[in-house]
């Protein structure tokens, strides 16, 4: 038997937790497949509640377990503290337990109750055409703010500079698991950081810590929401100014390497790696008309094949249906004259909301 769809919704826990993490995974033989997700904090609670916490995967296995893993955040240490953990199996016949499953820690002590709920059903065809565990949403953003990163860039007032997280759905769907993008051994800068030398393992370390800057998850700037259609996404994206910000923090912490290796945490491989600017779809002068996205394949980290950049364009629009995409190979002169507009109608606007200040 497989699962069409597995829903997970976290519910309520009685003890001691601040974060928690769940595991769906199966073992056939050697080949062993794996999908997770990661809650929002719920902090100063010894009994927490999740209102939105709904996990779809599809094509699940019938011999599959669920793993959850409770942590509590600790936002003043390098690694928040395991309260405990339990599985469960037999997730076609799951019934949710009225006193909650325990959660046990490395020793077998009791730390308290977790309460959840899973709905499963029979899978059509169409879902058994889909890969192992696919993650059908929802589709979610989390947002990291930095107050170091702010403080080193002092890009605001505040001192507080943030990244975004998208979490899309059926991801596997268009970027097969195994057919990754290695980096790029003809790309001197990769070379600096992966060839195993000692240079390249310092590298990595001061990669990794400024990864951590930028998306760690931490109690006092913690925040997570549903994207639900393509309005959400640009509210998202021009919320803040953020897009002006990404582009100025990247830059201070990449001068000596990838900012590409920096975004993947000095992975070997990826899905996928490119940039990507908003623009108005008929030109700078109607800027309240409709807006595309404009994507290309630069990475001088992983180079990622020109022919994924349909891949990436169908992915996108199968998020969010009515987004105007626009992918270009980054060879195509038009990717250069794209953002030699995008930086004209920065500088008009700075030149214009400087004469409106003064």
């Amino acid at each position: 038997m497989v699962l069409s769809t597995m829903t997970v919704i976290m519910c309520t826990m009685t003890g001691h937790l601040y974060d928690d993490c769940g595991t769906l995974y199966d073992d056939h033989g050697t080949l062993y497949y794996e999908c997770g997700h990661l809650s929002t904090i719920q902090s100063n609670t010894l009994s927490p509640k999740w209102a939105d916490e709904e996990w779809i995967v599809r094509n699940v296995s019938h011999n599959a377990k669920l793993t959850v893993f409770v942590y509590d955040k600790n936002d003043n240490s390098l690694k928040d503290d395991f309260i405990g953990q339990f599985e469960i199996g037999d997730l076609s016949n799951y019934k949710s337990l009225p006193e909650g499953h325990r959660i046990l820690d490395s020793n077998g002590g009791d730390r308290g109750r977790f309460h959840l709920t899973i709905e499963s059903v029979e899978s059509p065809e169409s879902s058994k055409k889909l890969p192992r565990y696919t993650f059908d949403g929802p589709c979610r953003y989390t947002r990291h703010s930095s107050p170091i990163a702010g403080y080193l860039t002092m890009l605001n007032k505040n001192n507080v500079y943030s990244t975004w997280k998208i979490n899309l759905r059926r991801i596997s769907v268009y970027f097969r698991p195994h057919d990754r993008q290695p980096w790029n051994r003809q790309y001197r800068i990769a070379q600096t950081i992966f060839d195993e030398s000692p240079r390249s393992v310092a590298k990595q370390n001061a990669i990794k810590l400024a990864h951590k800057m930028l998306y760690g998850r931490t109690i006092k700037n913690n925040e997570m929401g549903r994207l639900n259609n393509v309005n959400d996404l640009w509210t998202l994206i021009f919320s803040d100014e953020k897009t002006k910000r990404m582009r100025s923090c990247v830059g201070y912490f990449t001068d000596f390497a990838s900012k590409h290796a920096l975004h993947a945490n000095c992975c070997e491989s990826v899905r996928y790696a490119g940039q990507f600017h908003p623009r108005p779809r008929f030109g700078w002068d109607r800027c309240d008309d409709e807006w595309e996205l404009v994507f290309d394949n630069w990475s001088g980290t992983y180079a990622p094949s020109l022919d994924l950049l349909k891949n990436l364009k169908d992915l996108l629009e199968f998020n969010f249906p009515g987004l105007n995409v626009v992918a270009y190979d980054f060879k195509n002169p038009l990717v250069r004259e794209s953002m030699d507009q995008l930086k004209i109608a920065q500088e008009k606007f700075k030149t214009n909301s400087s004469s409106n200040y003064n």
